[in-house]
């Protein structure tokens, strides 16, 4: 099953958004942004309408986006690449942008001269990545600094899941009750309440991070999804 994330929502009224400018998704490694974009929104909203660049992978589109900025050129060499007819409805994803930042420039492009174009970036440890670079080029004044498209792109952040994205995925009926007590203003059934606090302790065992959660809503195995959390971990 696919999992429900309420940052879904964000990405629905941004497509829906006549004024819409590109959009940068920004958040840390193994959140879920990738999945959340790809999965959830561009194959449900946008069908066999959207193409994936993970540039991290994409060593040809990578490199010539490094020395391009041109939006009709980029999407052209996509094109054919891909070997894919780009149209002004066609959803572009750059996954992985940390690895080619000319991309984030591109965005101000797009969003002069392609405003219709739906573009969605995203990476981890952009910003990290950007302040290296300028203290790298010992930046003394604006012109020496990496320019960011202030303006012409709007913005979401993705986090792990918060405890009421793990109770729709846990337990929808549950979520369901304690959202009709909250607005009606009525305490839950004291049994209902004690298992809702037992919910609560599991979250806070498991955390939000989607994979781990995902291991734990499969078999509700606490060890095997403190080992994917370890690993997590680990590799950070």
């Amino acid at each position: 099953d696919i999992m429900k994330r309420l940052a879904l929502s964000k990405l629905i009224k941004w497509k829906d958004n006549p004024r819409r400018k590109p959009l940068v998704v920004w958040g840390a490694r193994q959140v879920g942004k990738t999945y959340l974009i790809k999965e959830m929104f561009a194959k449900e909203f946008y069908k066999d309408n959207y193409i994936y660049i993970d540039l991290a992978v994409e060593t040809s589109i990578r490199e010539y986006c490094d020395n391009e900025i041109e939006p009709k050129k980029i999407m052209s060499f996509i094109s054919s690449v891909k070997n894919v007819p780009i149209t002004n409805s066609t959803l572009l994803i750059f996954d992985e942008v940390q690895e080619c930042l000319s991309v984030i420039t591109a965005m101000k492009y797009f969003c002069q001269d392609y405003r219709e174009q739906p573009v969605i970036i995203t990476g981890s440890m952009v910003r990290t990545k950007l302040n290296r670079i300028n203290q790298k080029r010992g930046v003394k004044t604006k012109r020496d600094s990496f320019l960011f498209p202030v303006g012409k792109i709007n913005q979401i952040t993705i986090y792990p899941l918060n405890f009421e994205e793990f109770l729709i995925n846990y337990n929808e009926q549950l979520y369901n009750q304690i959202i009709e007590a909250y607005n009606n203003k009525k305490p839950l059934d004291n049994g209902v309440h004690e298992y809702a606090i037992d919910v609560l302790y599991k979250y806070l065992l498991i955390g939000g991070m989607p994979e781990v959660v995902d291991t734990f809503l499969e078999e509700e195995n606490f060890y095997e999804s403190r080992e994917v959390l370890k690993d997590l971990y680990d590799n950070y």
